[in-house]
C-alpha cells in the first residue's frame, strides 16, 4: 500500500461561551451567615436554600423564597455548620447542626445535633471545634452516615496548632435516632487543621470515602475490611475543598490554600490511558492506583477565599468553577479549564457585593445550566445568582439506563415530530421513544442491534426501521402497522449469516446505489469467516436482492460507509474505513460500474496506516467542486479529510479518541457541509466548522458522552440540524438541540 502526505492543520482555537449572570439578593442583614446549601426541603420538585446564622436555621422556598425558620436561639451560638437528610426516615428532610463554634477552645465546645423541620432538636454530644459535616454511605449498604470533623484536634493550641490530630468521626444514626444513641467511630485522629471535607465514591468500590483537606495533605480515608487506614491523594496544606468533573472522563479538587488563604488550587486526576482498540475507559468513580493527583495553581490574588463550587455554568456538560472571598474586594468568580489544563479567570459575578463565606451551585429554575447562592460574612447577606449565559447547544437526555448503540430519529408516529428508535443492547429489545415526552413501546425482542436505518421499506407512505446485528451477522427490518403505538410491528430478514448471508454487519447506509430514485442498503460483511468474509454488499428493496460488490476485498474489519459520486460519473460510489490487522487501518473507495448489480467493482486505496479507520462520508470538502473524503479514526485517533484529486491528507484534529461515529451537514446554516462525532473514549461530542475551503473550527458541544452512532437532523422542526446522540458505555440516548440562530 502506498504512503500518504500528511498535512498538520489541525483546527484553530475553540471558542467560548461569554459567561452571564443576574444577581438576585433575597437576604439582607442576616449576621454571619455562615453555611449555605440546596434541597428540597417541601418536596414539590424545586430546590430550596437553606441557611445559617449563628442562631437561626433557616429555608427559603422556591420560586417566592419565602422565608421559613426551623430554629431561632435553640443552639448554643454559633451556629457553623449543616447538613441535610431524612434522618428519622419519615420521608422529611431533617437537618443536622454544629454550634457552640469557638474556633480557639479545643477542649470544650462544638456542640452536635440534629432537628426536623418543626424545629424538635435532639443532641448528639460534643467535639471541640466541630466546624463541618457531611452525610454519606461510608459502609455501603444503602443508609447514610454522618460524618463530622473538628478543625483541630483536641489540646491543640495557636500558632502553630500541633499535637493530636482532628477526630473525623462517623455516627451511624439507629433505627430511633430521637432516643436511641449513635455508634460512634473515629475514622482517623492524625491530621492537623482539617478545614473542610468531602465524601464520595472515590473508587468505585463498595462504599464512599472521605477526603480530608488537612494542613498536612490532601488525604483518602476509607474503611475497607473493618478497617480505617488513610493515603495521601495530593501534596500541599489545602483549606476549602469540593470535587467536580473537568472534561469527559477527568475529575478534579479544587482547595483553598493554604486555608483562608489566597491560592486557588487544582488537583486533577491523571487522563486515563486510551486504547481506542480495546474497551472506553470508564468515567467517575474508578479504581485508585495509589498514585497521588497532580496539583497546579490557578489562583494566586484572592484575600481569605473561603467557599467554592463546581457546576456547568455553560451547558456544555464539564464542571467550571465558583470562588468566593470574603476580604479586600471581595467577591465570587467563575474560573474555567481550556485547552492543555489551562483555567482562566472567565466571570467576575461579584465585585464587593458579598463577603463570600460559603457558596452551593445548583439549578434553581430547571433550565439546565447551574446557578451559584452565595452567602455573605461580613455583608450579611445571601444571594442567588442566575446563570443567564446563552450557550450554542443545549443538551437533552431523552432515556438512560441501558447500553445501546445505535439510535436513529423520524416520524415514526406520523404526527410530524421527530421520535428515536433505539436498540437496548442489554435486554436486546427494540424501543420506539415517541416525541415529545420520549414515552417508550418496545417494538421487538430477542435482537441486538448495533447500526440501523430508517426509510419507507415497502412503499406504504410510511417509515420503517432497519437494523443489524453484527454476529452473528443479521440484517432485519421491522415494518410500521397502521397504529405504531398499539400494533404489532412485523419482523422481517433482509440478510443472514444463519442463511449463508453477511457476517459482521458493523454498518448500515442508506443511499440510491442503481439510480431509480428509491434508497437502497449498503451493508458490510467484515468478519474473516462466512460466505462472504471480509465483503461489503448492497441489497435492493423490497425483496432485498443481494449483491455483493467487494468480495473478500474489504479485510481489517470494515466499519462505516459513505456514498457519493467520487469521479463525478454520475453515479454512487461507496467508500469504507478498516479499523485493525496487517491487512486493515486503511480507507478505500469502490467505484461503481454501469450497472452497479455487476460484481465489478473498481477497488481505490485512499489512504493506509490509518491505525482504527472506521467511518467515512463523501463530499466537496473545500469548495473546489471536486468530492473529498472526511473520515474518522474510531478505533484510534483523530479526524482527517483527504483533498481530491490525489487524496493528499489534512490532519483535523489529533486529539479526539476513539471518534466511532460521524455525521455530516452544513451546522452553522452558511452554506457548506461541516462534520460531528462523539469520541468514545474521550467521551466528548465536538463539531468541526468548515470555512467552506476545508480549514475546520472544533467546537466541543458535550463532555460526558461515549457514543458508537450519532446523526444530524432536525429535532425540534426548527430549520437547523441537532445532533443525537446513542450512549454506548453512558447507558443513554441524548440530543443536543441546535441554538446557534
Amino acid at each position: 500500500m502506498r504512503p500518504i502526505a500528511l498535512i498538520l492543520l489541525g483546527c484553530l482555537p475553540m471558542v467560548a461561551v461569554d459567561l452571564r449572570f443576574r444577581t438576585q439578593e433575597i437576604q439582607k442583614d442576616f449576621g454571619v451567615v455562615y453555611a449555605v446549601l440546596t434541597a428540597d426541603v417541601n418536596k414539590d420538585g424545586k430546590l430550596d436554600i437553606v441557611a445559617i446564622n449563628p442562631t437561626q436555621l433557616v429555608w427559603y422556598q422556591n420560586p417566592s423564597w419565602e422565608k421559613h425558620v426551623i430554629l431561632d436561639g435553640k443552639t448554643k451560638k454559633d451556629n457553623v455548620c449543616v447538613a441535610a437528610h431524612d434522618i428519622d426516615r419519615d420521608g422529611k428532610l431533617d437537618f443536622a447542626i454544629g454550634a457552640d463554634w469557638q474556633p480557639s477552645n479545643t477542649a470544650s465546645g462544638g456542640s452536635l445535633q440534629w432537628t426536623d423541620q418543626k424545629g424538635n432538636v435532639v443532641p448528639l454530644g460534643d467535639e471541640p471545634t466541630l466546624h463541618r459535616m457531611r452525610f454519606g454511605d461510608i459502609d455501603g449498604d444503602g443508609e447514610k452516615e454522618l460524618i463530622v470533623v473538628p478543625l483541630h484536634g483536641r489540646g491543640n493550641k495557636g500558632p502553630n496548632w500541633e499535637g493530636a490530630g482532628a477526630r473525623i468521626l462517623v455516627l451511624h444514626p439507629p433505627k430511633n435516632p430521637a432516643k436511641e444513641p449513635w455508634k460512634t467511630e473515629v475514622a482517623d485522629d492524625s491530621l492537623h487543621i482539617i478545614h473542610n471535607f468531602i465524601v464520595t465514591d472515590f473508587d468505585g468500590e463498595k462504599g464512599d470515602e472521605i477526603i480530608a483537606a488537612s494542613r498536612d495533605g490532601l488525604y483518602v480515608i476509607k474503611k475497607s475490611n473493618g478497617a480505617w487506614g488513610k493515603r495521601q491523594l495530593g501534596e500541599g496544606a489545602p483549606g476549602e475543598i469540593k470535587m467536580g468533573m473537568v472534561n469527559g472522563l477527568q475529575r478534579a479538587i479544587a482547595t483553598v490554600e493554604p486555608w483562608h488563604g489566597n491560592g486557588i488550587v487544582i488537583y486533577e486526576e491523571p487522563a486515563p490511558k486510551m486504547d481506542p482498540q480495546a474497551a472506553p475507559p470508564l468515567r467517575g468513580p474508578k479504581k485508585w492506583d495509589g498514585k497521588m493527583w497532580p496539583r497546579q495553581f490557578i489562583e494566586e490574588r484572592l484575600a481569605q477565599a473561603h467557599a467554592l463550587g463546581w457546576g456547568d455554568f455553560d451547558g456544555d456538560g464539564a464542571d467550571d468553577l465558583a470562588v468566593g472571598w470574603r476580604e479586600k474586594n471581595f467577591g465570587v468568580a467563575v474560573y474555567q479549564r481550556g485547552g492543555a489544563g489551562k483555567w482562566t479567570r472567565t466571570a467576575l459575578v461579584d465585585d464587593g457585593g458579598l463577603a463570600a463565606e460559603d457558596l452551593d451551585v445548583a439549578d434553581l429554575n430547571g433550565d439546565g445550566l447551574a446557578d451559584i447562592i452565595a452567602v455573605g460574612r461580613k455583608t450579611a447577606n445571601i444571594k442567588i445568582y442566575w446563570n443567564e449565559t446563552k450557550p450554542a447547544w443545549r443538551h437533552h437526555e431523552v432515556t438512560k439506563g441501558f447500553a445501546n448503540h445505535t439510535a436513529i430519529a423520524a416520524d415514526f408516529t406520523g404526527d410530524g415530530r421527530k421520535d428515536i428508535i433505539v436498540n437496548d443492547e442489554t435486554n436486546k429489545r427494540t424501543i420506539l421513544l415517541t416525541a415529545p415526552d420520549w414515552k417508550p413501546t418496545v417494538l421487538h425482542e430477542g435482537v441486538w442491534a448495533i447500526h440501523s436505518e430508517a426509510f419507507d421499506v415497502d412503499g406504504d407512505g410510511d417509515t420503517d426501521w432497519i437494523g443489524a446485528q453484527y454476529s452473528p451477522g443479521l440484517i432485519f427490518w421491522l415494518e410500521r402497522p397502521k397504529n405504531p403505538l398499539k400494533g404489532k410491528w412485523k419482523y422481517h430478514v433482509v440478510d443472514s449469516h444463519s442463511q449463508g448471508g453477511v457476517n459482521g454487519v458493523h454498518g448500515l447506509i442508506a443511499g440510491d446505489i442503481d439510480g431509480d430514485g428509491k434508497p437502497d442498503l449498503v451493508g458490510n460483511s467484515g468478519q474473516p469467516t462466512g460466505m462472504f468474509s471480509n465483503s461489503i454488499a448492497w441489497f435492493k428493496p423490497p425483496k432485498w436482492e443481494r449483491t455483493v460488490f467487494a468480495m473478500k476485498d474489504a479485510p481489517g474489519l470494515s466499519h462505516y460507509m459513505g456514498i457519493g459520486d467520487v469521479n463525478g460519473d454520475g453515479r454512487a460510489d461507496i467508500a469504507v474505513g478498516a479499523k485493525t490487522g496487517a491487512d486493515g487501518n486503511y480507507f478505500a473507495w469502490w467505484e461503481a460500474p454501469a450497472n452497479p448489480r455487476e460484481a465489478s467493482w473498481k477497488k481505490h486505496l485512499i489512504a493506509d496506516k490509518q491505525p482504527g479507520a472506521t467511518n467515512i462520508a463523501i463530499f466537496d470538502v473545500n469548495g473546489d467542486g471536486k468530492r473529498d473524503f472526511f473520515a474518522t479514526r474510531g478505533h484510534g485517533f483523530g479526524v482527517v479529510w483527504f483533498e481530491a484529486p490525489d487524496w493528499r491528507a489534512h490532519e483535523v484534529d489529533s486529539e479526539l479518541g476513539g471518534p466511532h461515529d460521524l455525521a455530516t451537514g452544513d451546522i452553522d446554516g452558511d452554506g457548506d457541509i461541516d462534520a460531528v462525532t462523539c469520541a468514545k473514549d474521550s467521551h466528548i461530542v465536538a463539531w468541526f466548522e468548515n470555512d467552506g475551503k476545508g480549514n475546520f473550527t472544533r467546537h466541543d458541544i458535550w463532555y460526558g458522552n461515549a457514543a458508537y452512532d450519532i446523526r444530524l437532523v432536525d429535532m425540534d422542526n426548527d430549520g437547523d440540524l441537532d445532533v443525537l446522540v446513542a450512549g454506548q458505555t453512558t447507558k443513554n440516548v441524548i440530543w443536543m438541540e441546535n441554538k446557534r440562530k
